[in-house]
This record gives structure tokens, C-alpha cells and sequence, in this order.
């Protein structure tokens, strides 16, 4: 059995060695930054102009020397008609206010799911001291499990909000956005 899980194991890592996605970047003729992971997505006037990006799991602190000039700059656009910038760092508006909303939504489903699954695991444990069946103590191993693993995407997914917003304060993108 343990060679099983072993073997197992170890196809599940190789498998997952070639699973990172290449992403694309462009300009276009008014100045936008587009993104995308499909090649087929980029416009054919622009294809020799692309640009595939370097993208890690890994923290840039961790890949060697640091850089000699900061990395995290604020790009600005030139200033849209109504008067507000097209995009900040970079990025259009919509993909700043689409990053916060996403977060916050995920964080807030998940918030209400913990609630819930505490007070299923509070009943399971009731149980668990009334009856002492296997089925019961799986029953609260798996809750507990579910419950730990749902606090700690809401602990990574506020300080991926902490660090957006900190990011969106060094591009200058506006509260409107944020929200």
C-alpha cells in the first residue's frame, strides 16, 4: 500500500512539472497593455510584438541578487478624456476593480462557509462524545480538515488583498476602483 502511495506521488509531481501556463503581452496601436495566455487571442498585426512573460511561483527575493533599481513602479498612461488615467501600472482600470472585487467576493463566500462548517463541526463533536462509532470520528477528523483549510485561504487571500491595495496605492488607482 505505502508503495502504491509512493508511486503515486511521485507521477502526481512529474505531471505536474509541465503544468505552468505561458502569458502574453502586447501594445496596441492606442497604447494599452493587453494580456493574455492564448496565443491564438493576440491580434495578427501585433503577434511579432508579443511578448511571453516570465511567470514564477516563486518570490523574486528568492531567485538571486536583488535588483539594483526598485521593480514595482507606478506606470501611467496618458490621462483618458473624462480626465482619469486609461490604466495604473500597467493595467486598465476594469482589471483593478475586477482583481478586488474577485478577492473580496472569494473572501466573503468563504467567510460565511466557515461559520457554518464550525457549527456542523460543533455538532459533529457533540456527537463524537455521545457516540463513539469510526464513522463519527471521520466525520469530525474531515470537518476539522475542511475548517483548517478554509482559514487558512481566508489568512493567504487577506494578504493577497493587503497587497493589492498596496500596490494599487503605489500606481495612484483611485478608492472608486478599490471598492
Amino acid at each position: 500500500m505505502k508503495r502504491i502511495f509512493v508511486v503515486m506521488l511521485l507521477l502526481w509531481g512529474f505531471a505536474t512539472l509541465g503544468a505552468q501556463a505561458a502569458f502574453y503581452t502586447w501594445v496596441d496601436a492606442q497604447g494599452v497593455t493587453h494580456f493574455t495566455d492564448n496565443p491564438e487571442h493576440i491580434p495578427a498585426k501585433y503577434r511579432p510584438h508579443a511578448k511571453e512573460l516570465d511567470i514564477a511561483d516563486e518570490p523574486a527575493a528568492t531567485k538571486g541578487a536583488p535588483p539594483a533599481r526598485p521593480v514595482m513602479r507606478p506606470l501611467q498612461a496618458a490621462p483618458a478624456p473624462g480626465g482619469q488615467p486609461s490604466s495604473y501600472a500597467g493595467k486598465p482600470a476594469g482589471w483593478w476593480r475586477d482583481s478586488f472585487a474577485m478577492l473580496r467576493g472569494e473572501l466573503k463566500a468563504l467567510e460565511s462557509g466557515l461559520a457554518e462548517k464550525q457549527n456542523k463541526l460543533a455538532e459533529l463533536r457533540r456527537k463524537r462524545i455521545i457516540y463513539t462509532r469510526v464513522q463519527d470520528r471521520l466525520a469530525v477528523n474531515s470537518m476539522q480538515a475542511e475548517v483548517s483549510a478554509d482559514e487558512l485561504r481566508i489568512a493567504e487571500l487577506q494578504k493577497q488583498l493587503a497587497d493589492l491595495d498596496r500596490q494599487a496605492t503605489q500606481a495612484g488607482v483611485p478608492s472608486e476602483l478599490r471598492q
